[in-house]
């Protein structure tokens, strides 16, 4: 698991200052004016950005810390299930034999060295032709029904050691995924974080309980009525554009972001708080490219709308502009909505 810590090359208890010192020493490292020509440069400089963004910023790196530990708990929770596993694959392959093992019959009594034999002292009887054995020699020394049976339960339990380390082998394996510079620092896209998580079995996600959170991310009451979170900024207010948000069939009041996806990094730019079965309206919102993210306050489940344009047309009469109503549904199929991961709610 890769973090923002892991892109700036700094530990997780790191102050500010020496935040903001890597973040200088890498960015001049790899500033586009060094290095106009380079894709590779230009993408690790667009990580470096993203990773000072989220650090330099107290809420946004508490929540970062948060993430890191909730992912640290489902990756051992997975190891300890996998480890499970192999022992259980080795136990079962160690029980197979003893299920399947043929009954033996039992050795023949010898006869009373008081009893004589019929015909013993006759030549060409078993007992006059047969071999004596040396004292202290037994059935394993002497190449009997003992040896192969040893020879066979070595065979089963490598066997056994052979399916658990193939078993381990499996479950350790993960997901290929792409190396953005295998030539540079070990930088990784912070999607790459999120596309891991993903991954993880449903069944160990629902491990970690969710709590409804009594204060807004900033620290404040959460509003009586819908509208603009107290201390997030309005941004993009130069437009004529308009978004409704229909909360009025959801169960669940909503945090919920409108975020400019014009290119590059996704801007939030509203941010507000929309209570279930009411409704907000945005005004003013500038041109551009736009979703909608949203986290539900009961569940903790954050989903991502389509995006939309906002587009502005001078016409004889004025100008006209968009005017789009987003609802939001609970019920699995109604809603064009994703889900998404906690890193892509900005």
């Amino acid at each position: 698991m890769h973090t923002h810590y892991d892109n700036l090359k700094v530990s997780r208890d790191a102050p500010p200052e020496v935040i903001r010192a890597a973040y200088k020493s890498l960015s001049q490292k790899y500033h586009p004016d060094r290095h106009a020509d380079s894709e590779q440069a230009n993408r690790i400089m667009r990580l470096l950005n993203v990773a000072y963004e989220v650090l330099s910023d107290p809420v946004r790196r508490a929540e970062h810390d948060q993430w890191i530990a909730v992912q640290e708990k489902l990756e051992a929770e997975q190891k300890r299930r996998q480890a499970q596993r192999a022992a259980q694959a080795a136990q079962a392959a160690r029980a197979q034999p003893r299920s399947a093992r043929p009954a033996q019959a039992a050795p023949a009594r010898p006869a009373s060295p008081t009893q004589p034999q019929p015909d013993a002292g006759r030549p060409g009887h078993p007992e006059r032709a047969a071999r004596p054995e040396k004292p202290g020699k037994t059935a394993r020394d002497s190449g009997g029904p003992a040896a192969p049976l040893a020879r066979k339960w070595s065979f089963l339990l490598y066997a056994a050691i052979g399916a658990a380390i193939v078993v381990l082998m499996g479950e350790w394996t993960s997901p290929d995924q792409p190396n953005v510079d295998k030539r540079g620092p070990e930088l990784v896209r912070p999607a790459l974080a999120a596309q891991a998580a993903a991954s993880i079995p449903a069944t160990l996600v629902r491990d970690v309980r969710y709590t409804r959170p009594s204060l807004t991310p900033r620290g404040l009451p959460w509003p009586a009525d819908s509208g603009y979170l107290p201390g997030y900024p309005v941004l993009n207010t130069s437009g004529l554009s308009m978004l409704t948000v229909d909360n009025s069939r959801s169960r669940s009041d909503v945090l919920l972001k409108l975020v400019a996806v014009n290119g590059g990094t996704p801007v939030p730019v509203r941010t507000s708080f929309v209570r279930s079965g009411s409704s907000f309206t945005m005004d003013a919102i500038a041109p551009g490219s736009y979703d909608v993210r949203y986290q539900s306050l009961d569940t903790g489940e954050i989903y991502r709308s389509e995006r939309f344009v906002f587009e502005e047309l001078k016409e004889a009469g004025g100008t006209s502009a968009g005017r789009n109503i987003l609802t939001l549904c609970t019920v699995p199929g109604k809603s064009r909505s994703v889900t998404i991961t906690e890193r892509e709610f900005p």
